[in-house]
């Protein structure tokens, strides 16, 4: 075995209160470990919190050799950025400071004679839900190329034809969520940091979220274990380029309270807005509203997930429509086919939580004085 799965099997725990169950928190630890020797995920952190449920965090393996990742340390957290960004659209929503049926032409005030075929109909609701129509260009994905258009040269990008008319077909975008970084930018003067550091703040106080320094080497990400050509040397990207889209950094544990906070069951209902016909019990990532993937599990009960992938990232985050709880991971790895892998741990974990979840459940009706 190697050394780095090795590493693998040693865990920081943290959880909230002494009165936990040992017994749960040590099976819900063993058992993500287990995972993570399974997939060759060098080092992760884990979070769950919710109502009536305990809060555990959980750090796996080593930010560098020789020091083990604790569940203090923010990692990149890719297109988990993306709940960020659309929570600061939601709230400019909510307050009509930006309405979600704002075209994205007048709020960019970019010429509707210039801009190509269709994209003068792009709405912010459109972006927000993966809908904008715009073209996906072939090779690297437009917010990962050294020179990326958005920001910097959003009218060049927006004189092109849509590849489909705005809000008829789900294509996954991180350059309609740079543009809608750009609108937020643009209507209210400032910074989307800003605007996201505001929106967290009101929300859990202080904490670790933020954009992702890349200067900071705490943190060791890791090759591809089945991409023989994957150099972690070469994990450089434009970061404040694609700051909306993958450029923050979280810890689990402060991305959970983030959602525990944000999304209270009333609000997921309104972020469903997957076509009524989408088989949502057909896999994960046939169904997706605004900001999050919308599916069915096995037992019917209705899930709200986002994932994040970049090189040296796998990242996910769960809440069930009745958010009662939710549960965040992070790893510092992420295999060739990320989608695939991300699937996987998407369900292998969910299974992992239920299992908590219940084991936790019959420690309170077995407590002495408790109601059997």
């Amino acid at each position: 075995m190697q050394r780095s799965l090795l590493v693998a099997l040693t865990a920081a725990l943290s959880v909230a209160h002494a009165d936990a169950a040992p017994r749960c928190a040590a099976t819900l630890t063993s058992e993500l470990q287990h995972l993570l020797t399974e997939q060759s995920l060098p080092a992760a952190q884990f979070s769950l919190r919710g109502l009536n449920v305990q809060a555990i965090d959980l750090a796996f393996g080593e930010a560098s050799p020789g020091r083990p990742l604790t569940v203090e340390q923010p990692l990149r957290i890719a297109s988990l950025s993306k709940i960020l960004t659309g929570l600061v659209v939601l709230d400019a929503d909510t307050d009509k400071s930006l309405p979600l049926d704002s075209k994205l032409v007048e709020v960019l005030d970019i010429d509707r004679e210039s801009s190509g075929r269709g994209v003068r109909d792009i709405s912010l609701r459109d972006l927000l839900g993966h809908r904008s129509g715009l073209r996906r260009q072939a090779g690297l994905d437009e917010m990962l190329r050294p020179e990326p258009r958005c920001p910097p040269h959003i009218e060049q990008l927006l004189s092109e034809p849509l590849q489909a008319p705005a809000g008829s077909t789900f294509q996954y975008s991180n350059t309609g969520y740079c543009l809608l970084g750009e609108a937020l930018r643009v209507r209210t003067g400032q910074p989307l940091a800003d605007r996201v550091a505001a929106s967290i703040v009101r929300r859990i106080g202080r904490s670790n979220i933020a954009p992702y320094d890349e200067s900071d080497r705490t943190v060791r990400y890791h090759a591809s274990p089945d991409d023989p050509t994957d150099d972690p040397a070469s994990y450089h990207f434009n970061y404040p380029a694609m700051l909306a889209s993958g450029g923050f950094q979280s810890t689990a544990r402060d991305l959970s309270r983030l959602l525990v906070r944000a999304f209270p069951a009333d609000r997921l209902k309104t972020l469903d807005t997957a076509p009524d016909g989408c088989p949502r019990s057909g896999g994960p990532r046939n169904c997706h509203g605004l900001i999050f993937h919308v599916f069915d599990d096995a037992q019917g009960q209705r899930m709200f997930w986002r994932d994040g992938s970049l090189p040296g990232v796998s990242a996910l985050a769960l809440i069930p429509a009745h958010a009662r709880w939710n549960w965040v991971f992070i790893a510092t790895r992420r295999h060739r086919d990320g989608l695939r892998l991300n699937a996987q741990l998407l369900a292998a974990i969910d299974h992992v939580v239920a299992r908590h979840l219940q084991c936790e459940e019959t420690e309170r009706q077995t407590r002495p004085g408790m109601k059997r």
